[in-house]
């Protein structure tokens, strides 16, 4: 009962967040239009896009996958890598924000 709930929390969460990705990449560059740079502004919201893409990415191998099939090290590997992307965008996507607003 566990594995199943586990698993339909992470799905559930994970398809949030990238519902939540494709309309940062789609919409909030729209909105960056009263920025002092907007295209920078522009950039920085598809870096947050990127970052919860990676996150949903993340969270799906580690509580759906994880949950179905063993962990192998190609697990381990993939779920580091998307890691890696999320903490990198979500950095670029603060220092770029801050730099729209200069």
């Amino acid at each position: 009962m566990a594995k199943a709930l586990t698993v339909m929390v992470g799905a559930a969460i994970a398809i949030c967040l990238m519902v939540t990705a494709i309309w940062a990449w789609r919409d909030l560059p729209l909105l960056a239009s009263n920025a002092a740079r907007p295209e920078v502004l522009g950039w920085a919201a598809k870096a947050l896009a990127v970052a919860a893409g990676a996150g949903a990415q993340v969270i799906l191998i580690t509580f759906v996958l994880g949950r179905i099939y063993r962990f192998r090290r190609v697990h381990d590997a993939l779920r580091l890598a998307a890691a890696l992307v999320c903490c990198v965008s979500a950095i670029g996507a603060a220092a770029l924000g801050l730099a729209a607003q200069q």
